[in-house]
């Protein structure tokens, strides 16, 4: 983590220049007359890392007095015709992918466009369908379902009968008495 913060301290820092220089494709001159001078190389800076007496840190290019220099990194300045020519072509990249973008949408513009009249139409014929369907309906004669009658034939009334008469029963089954026992009160023995 701490090494993260010191990365990004630098960066700040050393956000006007490059860490590394990047060549520059020559372009072919002219004449030898419109050739410039070659210009001396920018002197390189150093950023360093300081612990303050306080105990913070900080990340600078003038170092303060009494403070402890924990790291120091040199950069190379950038060269500022390099910087504008991909400043430049940054741009340039920028408005195309911005105009493949834009005709991406427009064309997902038409598609949806086409999707829905393609609905609506598709809606259109259902519902002339079931208006065709509803007329043909109404137009169509009402069905007339015939059962034929058969005469319900009366019937007789039931016949009364008279109620059949039972003889009593006898209370209880008849088990014959075992020898030598004698039966119960109420049951009749058979001599």
């Amino acid at each position: 983590m701490r090494s993260l913060s010191l990365f990004a301290g630098l960066l700040v820092l050393a956000a006007p220049v490059a860490l590394h220089a990047q060549p520059v494709p020559a372009a072919a001159p002219a004449s030898a007359a419109s050739v410039p001078a070659p210009a001396t190389p920018p002197a390189a800076r150093e950023i360093v890392q300081q612990r303050l007496p306080d105990g913070s840190v900080i990340f600078t290019d003038r170092p303060q007095p009494g403070a402890k220099t924990e790291r120091s990194w040199a950069t190379t300045p950038e060269d500022p015709a390099a910087a504008e020519t991909r400043r430049a072509a940054s741009q340039r990249e920028s408005a195309a992918v911005s105009e493949r973008i834009g005709r991406q949408i427009e064309q997902q513009r038409e598609r949806d466009k086409e999707v829905d009249i393609a609905r609506a139409k598709l809606a259109q014929a259902d519902a002339e369908r079931e208006a065709a369907r509803a007329r043909a309906e109404a137009d169509a004669p009402t069905p007339v379902v015939v059962i034929r009658h058969r005469p319900v034939r009366p019937r007789p009334p039931p016949s009364v009968r008279p109620p059949e008469t039972r003889p009593p029963e006898r209370p209880g089954p008849k088990v014959p008495p075992r020898p030598g026992a004698t039966p119960p009160p109420g049951t009749l023995v058979e001599h």
